[in-house]
């Protein structure tokens, strides 16, 4: 009963990740793409191109997600060379999209501006380093705790002495 409750925990985390993972990605990539110019006025416009970006990056996202996580119920406990090949490709091409539209949308900015926006992506991205640093490591403790705990659930308690604390 517990493991089947654990794993469905497990599969409604993973389809909740895969679902704001997909909306995340694909709602910047059809903002990216409705920006028409920055300065000196901030103009968007939408259209069936972003309709477009929005579909095409959820997808991406979506088949990226499916490549990290697996199917679900599944037994496999790594990646096969060709889910890691796929990953490696599906990481360099949303890599380069994403760099893309960025660039994409700086088209009309003046030069001396490109200059703080490249700073400030920079400051942004070390940032998000970080955070994505502190968030694998806080990931990795809190698998090795549930495992810790699952291993002493496990096991039939044995007879030992008190201790004193």
């Amino acid at each position: 009963m517990r493991n089947k409750r654990q794993a469905n925990n497990d599969r409604d985390l993973t389809r909740v990740i895969k679902c704001s993972s997909a909306l995340g990605l694909g709602l910047m990539a059809a903002f990216l793409y409705s920006i028409k110019q920055v300065t000196p006025e901030f103009q968007y416009k939408i259209s069936v191109g972003t309709g477009v970006s929005f579909a095409a990056a959820a997808a991406l996202s979506w088949a990226f997600s499916r490549l990290v996580f697996g199917k679900p119920d599944s037994a496999e406990n790594g990646f096969s060379n060709l889910r890691k090949r796929w990953f490696i490709i599906l990481s360099v091409f949303l890599t380069v999209a994403t760099f893309e539209l960025f660039v994409y949308t700086l088209k009309g900015v003046a030069n001396e501006k490109i200059v703080e926006i490249a700073e400030g992506t920079a400051l942004a991205l070390l940032a998000l380093g970080v955070v994505g640093f502190l968030l694998w490591k806080a990931a990795r403790f809190l698998e090795s705790d549930s495992k810790r705990t699952t291993d002493n659930v496990s096991k039939p308690e044995e007879e030992s002495e008190p201790r004193d604390f």
